[in-house]
Parts: structure tokens; sequence; C-alpha cells
């Protein structure tokens, strides 16, 4: 892991305008520089460019940060393969941090799976290529597919030879482990005498790639026509591979995906592939699998639109209708295109060129509660139950929708579709809403897999199924912040954090800053800095924050409030933990202005100037826990009993004298939102 002294570094000598440079045509525009926002469409420049502080912010999408956040944002790489390119980029040594040994074991062995994947990808392109058999069966069959050289090179389709073992000689020839061929699932062992078989002999391949474009897997289609041969088989699950993770063609998609700003989701490898030739290049694949969360956030890195392509089967759309919910409850805006009878995204594209494609996509996709309303309606009829059940359904969907304007439109136009009384489709959106409100935020679980639409038995010689059951994934760090702030919000301290917010902004702009100077305990002059009086009062009054990011703000700023001229600013954008470096940005944008009260061509770090401020801004947080312990005891006043009513009605009028003290140190709004 990269040490910070590093990232200091490499954020000293990178160029912000120069990087972004490389991807967006900026002009200048005063001290700053903008362009067109590469992270979503528009066509009046939003995107600004800060090379005094270090930073980029769309003020439409809201997507910036520094240097090493706009790299992984634009190329999807780590925080570490960032911080490295621009290390290579500006020739600074890369340090970092020693690793435990079980960091160490673990990095290597996914290192090494890695290159034996990245090997087994070689070997399967080569035997398409240049072997007899390769071009007269796995190539055949690509051509007659209709796919062209270009294609083949874009996704690294391949062939493996149809004898059991032709891969595992060729890989232990070369060095490779017998242990990391059966760990990647290239290989598995014969139960009767333990020799090595390749799992994916006499099938064209399709590899799997992260988003970062390492190969994390494969798939193989079996090129006879045998009945007790399952027709594809995918890689198992290993310590660099969940299905449930991981979308088919994202890597090649994922710039298509940003420019166009709309994802199609398709189920398989040849959808994807027929419809990226056809000029449909932002389309990807579940593979089969039900779409999982996973799935669905890595989608909504890149755009908050989708078109789920369905390819007329009634009864598959039917069963699918639940999981794709779950779009619309990560705030996604969600079409869906219905094909014609008797094709599939696969066959549909390879019938007409890019133009046709998608002007039949234009005037055929439609939303998605739209499509779910008409197509339940054709079964519900004038059946009592059947309606009550697609009502349920209808406003089961409406009611994970965050938007409340979009919630409103969509219940009114169900209304006079489904004719009936909008009120009680209001009513039970609500309590829908209530009861998804109350419930005690658990760890998403992805629902069971479904088995593959073409998958047969596998020989009994292969241990492995094609579809293994992955444990239950545990939420990423960032996942759980996300839904540990969202369950903040649906508690009512949205407000609370806004304070929280603009004291960690003070900590990052001016922490490390002396605000005054008093007389210690000994008598002597000192100095206080901002950081120590947020950080003391905080602790002074047994306050803590509740945002986990502006609560490690001061857990940081804690731990530095001793060490002399403590540059926060340059800390913070620098700081290994990249939501706390990413929140550090943020805070350093210029959204937030004085009020008239303090725009008196005062100095910024002006000591009194920074004394009023942090005060005031303080006192405006303080009486903000006042506010909520105010609203807490009124509540627990009409419920007392007798015996703590008296102490209830105590503490609540000390709060009122609490309330009336900072009420004297606050006048106008330090800060304007």
């Amino acid at each position: 892991m990269i040490d910070q002294l590093t990232i200091e570094k490499i954020l000293d000598a990178a160029n912000i305008v120069d990087v972004v440079s490389e991807f967006v045509t900026l002009r200048r525009r005063g001290v700053n520089y903008v362009g067109l926002c590469p992270f979503h469409n528009e066509k009046t420049p939003s995107f600004y460019v800060s090379p005094s502080k270090g930073i980029c912010k769309c003020f439409s999408c809201g997507k910036g940060g520094n240097v090493i956040h706009f790299l992984m944002e634009h190329e999807q790489m780590s925080f570490q393969d960032a911080a490295e390119w621009l290390a290579n980029k500006y020739g600074i040594p890369f340090r970092k941090r020693e690793l435990t040994d079980s960091e160490k074991a673990l990095q290597n062995e996914r290192d090494s799976m890695f290159i034996t994947n990245q090997f087994a990808l070689d070997f399967f392109k080569d035997t398409l290529l240049n072997t007899d058999k390769g071009r007269a069966i796995g190539l055949a069959y690509f051509r007659k597919r209709g796919f062209r050289d270009d294609i083949l090179d874009k996704f690294f389709l391949g062939y493996s030879p149809d004898e059991p073992d032709a891969l595992a000689r060729a890989a232990l020839a070369k060095g490779y482990t017998r242990e990391n061929l059966i760990k990647t699932g290239l290989c598995y062992e014969r139960e009767n005498d333990g020799q090595l078989r390749d799992r994916f002999h006499g099938r064209v391949i399709f590899p799997v790639h992260s988003i970062a474009g390492k190969v994390v897997a494969f798939g193989g289609r079996i090129m006879s026509s045998d009945a007790k041969v399952a027709k594809y088989v995918n890689s198992p699950e290993s310590i660099i591979y969940s299905k449930r993770r991981e979308l088919y063609g994202l890597y090649q998609a994922k710039q298509a995906i940003v420019r166009k700003d709309r994802c199609f989701l398709v189920e398989g490898y040849a959808d994807v592939i027929s419809m990226f030739q056809s000029g449909v290049e932002n389309v990807v694949a579940s593979s089969g699998t039900s779409l999982t969360e996973d799935q669905i956030r890595l989608i909504h890195r890149f755009t908050n639109n989708i078109t789920v392509l369905y390819d007329g089967d009634r009864a598959g759309i039917k069963a699918s209708l639940r999981g794709i919910d779950m779009l619309l409850a990560e705030g996604m805006n969600v079409k869906v295109l219905l094909l014609p009878d008797g094709e599939d995204p696969d066959s549909f594209a390879q019938g007409r060129g890019a133009t046709a494609f998608q002007q039949y996509i234009d005037t055929h996709q439609v939303d998605f509660i739209r499509f779910k309303v008409n197509l339940l309606m054709e079964d519900a009829s004038d059946d009592p139950y059947s309606r009550s059940e697609l009502i349920k359904s209808i406003t089961q969907s409406i009611s994970v929708i965050q938007d409340p304007i979009v919630r409103s439109v969509y219940i009114t136009e169900c209304s006079q579709i489904m004719k009936i009384d909008e009120r009680l489709l209001i009513n039970d959106v609500n309590r829908r809403q209530r009861e998804q409100s109350q419930a005690v935020p658990q760890p998403a679980q992805p629902s069971a897999p479904e088995p593959e639409k073409t998958t047969s038995p596998e020989p009994a010689e292969s241990p492995e199924s094609t579809d293994e059951k992955a444990p239950d994934p545990q939420l990423s760090p960032e996942d759980k912040l996300r839904q540990d702030i969202r369950a903040l919000k649906r508690d009512g301290l949205g407000p609370m954090m806004d304070k929280e917010r603009l004291l960690s902004q003070l900590i990052v702009r001016y922490g490390g800053k002396v605000m005054c100077t008093y007389q210690n305990d000994e008598g002597q002059e000192q100095d206080m800095t901002v950081g120590q009086f947020i950080v003391g009062s905080l602790q002074n009054d047994g306050l803590e924050f509740r945002h986990p990011v502006y609560k490690r703000f001061v857990e940081i700023m804690a731990e530095h409030l001793e060490e002399k001229n403590f540059n926060t600013k340059k800390f913070f954008l620098s700081h290994p933990e990249t939501f706390v470096s990413l929140t550090a940005a943020s805070l350093m944008e210029e959204r937030y202005q004085l009020s008239k009260l303090f725009k008196d061509n005062m100095p910024t770090d002006d000591e009194a100037h920074l004394l009023k401020l942090t005060r005031h801004t303080m006192a405006d947080y303080q009486m903000e826990v006042v506010r909520l312990e105010i609203k807490k005891t009124e509540k627990e006043i009409q419920e007392a009993t007798v015996e703590n009513l008296s102490e209830l009605q105590i503490r609540y009028q000390q709060l009122l004298q609490a309330r009336s003290e900072l009420s004297k140190t606050l006048g106008d709004r330090i800060i304007t939102l």
C-alpha cells in the first residue's frame, strides 16, 4: 500500500491541468480552467479545474476531486493504480507501505492467479488464430456469427483445443503451478486418478475482464452437439472472481456508457458482442445471473440511465421484474426495450446496421413502470384479485423510487391507466415507504442465481458446476459508508450533518492555523488553532459527529493537534483513505460562501476573523444538537410516567436555557448553503 509521504510528493509534482487536458479540452477562465464534463453529456461547460488548489469539479453532476480522484473516476483505476500512474509520469519513486505477512500472501496469491489467467488468454487466442483446428472450428464459428477481426481482438476471443489437457500441459511446461491452474478454475483434478483436465477443452472462449481490464474468468461454449455436456461453462468462484460482482463487456463499454450516458443490459456474451459490432457499444451482460446490487452499483458509477433488453419471452420477463426493482431503488432511470417475437439482441443486431438498430431503440424503449403496468394489465383483465395483485406490484415498484417528483408522476399515470383512485395509490406507496424506513438496514444479499438458459449437466469427470453458488458477499467499506449515511438521513439528521460538514470544512481549510492566543494554567501565552478549538469543544461537551467521514476528520485532526504549522489542506487532500481525500477535495470548493455579516474584506486567515468564524460555526452546530435534544425530550415528556416527569422537566428547562445562551452568539448565519 502506498504511503502518504509518496502521495504528497505525487500531488505536489502533478499538474492537474496537464493531466486533465489529456482527456478533456480545457479553456482558461480567470484563474481556473473550464471544459465539457467527461462524466456526463452536456453542451455548456460546467467542469472546472483549479490549478491553485489542485482540484477539479463538475458543478452539474458533482464529480471531481484531486488529480488522483480524477484518474480513478475517468479511467476506473484503483487509488494505488492512479497514484502509480502519476508517479511514473512525473518520475517520482513509488514508495509503498510494508505489507503484513498475511497481506503479502494474499497479494501474491491474487497476482499469481491473474498472471495464470493472462497466460491462458494468450494461449486460447493463439490457438484460435494459429492452429489448424482453431481456425477450422473456433474461428469458423465466430465467422458464422458474423464477428469481425477487430471484434475478436476487442473482446480477446479464443479457442481451447479439444485435447482434455492441452492447456494444462502447456502451462506446466512454462512453469505455471498446478495449484494456480486449479484455483483459477482453468483446470480441475479428475477424481479417479488426480490427473489435470482443462475445464474449457473443445470450446470457444469468452474472457471476462474486471473493470480495470484484468482477466478474472472465462466462459466457454461447446462446439459439439453432445446433449450430456453443458453448452456453456463458466469459471468457478475464486478470490479474484465473483460472478455476481462482474458484468461481461463493462471493460470494453465503460467509456461509451459515460459518453452516451446510458447502459444497455442484455443476458449473454454473444448479445454484447453483436450489439457492440452494430455500433451500440454501451452494452453489458449479466451473464445469466439474476441482476445483483453489486452489478447495479458498477453501472451506476458510469450512468443513471439503463435500458434492459428483452427477447419477447413473457415468462422470462415476468420472472425478472422483481429484480429490476433494485435498479429503481438505486436511483436508476430504467427503460425497457422489447424485441420482436423470435428475436434476441444477438440475432436482432446481426440483421440490422447500427443506424437502423439505434432508431429502433429510440422509438421502442419505454420506461419500466409503464412497461410493467401494460404487461400485467393484459393478464389482470377484470379479475378483482388479479387487479389487486397488480396494484400491489406497481406500488411496490413506485415506492422504491427515490425522487418524489418522479414518484408523483408515476402515481398519476398509473392511476389513469388502471382507472383507480390516485389517493389509494398514494396511500399504499406511503405505507410501503414507511415500512422500508422503519426496517433496520441490513447488508444487501443478492437473490439466488438463476441457471443459465442453455446449461445441461457437466460430464461426470468435472467436479465443478457451471454456476456455483458463491458465499454471501460482504458490503465493501464504500458501500457500507453510503448505507450508513442514507440511514442517518432517513432518521432526520440531514440538518445535523450539514453543520458537521461546515465544521469539517474549517478543519480541512484552516485546521492548523492559529485563531487566538490564550493563557494556559501556568500563566504562559499559548496559541490555539482552529483544529484545537473544534476538537476541544467537542470533547468538552461530550459530542461526537454522526456522519462517518466527518467523524473521521475529527479523529485525524485530534492525532495532529500538537504539530506546528500543520498543513491540513495538503494532508487531507493526500490522505490514502479515498473517502477522506475525496471529501476533503469537495470541502475545498467555493460552493459554500461566507454570509454578508463576514464579507468585510478581512483576510480569510486573519486570526480575529478565524476566531469569530469558528466560534460562530461551532455555536451553530451546538444549537442543532440542542434542538434535537429538545425535540427528543418533548416526546419523552408526553410519554412520561409520574416517577420520571420531574426529572425530564428539569432537563427540558436546562435545554431551553442552553438554547437561549446560544442564540445570543448567533446572529446571521456564517455560512449560506
